[in-house]
């Protein structure tokens, strides 16, 4: 796999069942990209609860450096709940520039 080249990773939480502990609410967006040229001075961890990002982080690093997901019909987009019994899920769209 390599990385494309001017390729973000966008997450947005699209569903909260119950009360989410973190307090992540629907519409909640998250600059997920792992590397970026342009930005690497400034990358850090985002502000998304660390539980939800421990398990969506094999998928970010797919996504980030050209893989897909045979059982997404969009290969630009990834779909998780997060570990406390999918309380909270959040769409991971690769974003191309």
């Amino acid at each position: 796999m390599t990385q494309l080249k001017g390729c973000k990773l966008i997450g947005k939480i699209i569903r909260v069942e119950g009360k989410c502990s973190a307090g992540h609410y629907v519409g909640e967006e998250f600059d997920l990209t792992l590397y970026s040229e342009e930005e690497r001075k400034s990358l850090r961890a985002p502000s998304i609860c660390g539980f939800s990002y421990n398990a969506i982080f094999p998928y970010l690093v797919a996504l980030q450096f050209g893989g897909a997901f045979p059982w997404e019909e969009n290969k630009d987009k990834f779909t998780s709940g997060c570990p406390d019994n999918q309380k909270v899920v959040i769409e991971i769209k690769r974003v191309r520039r």
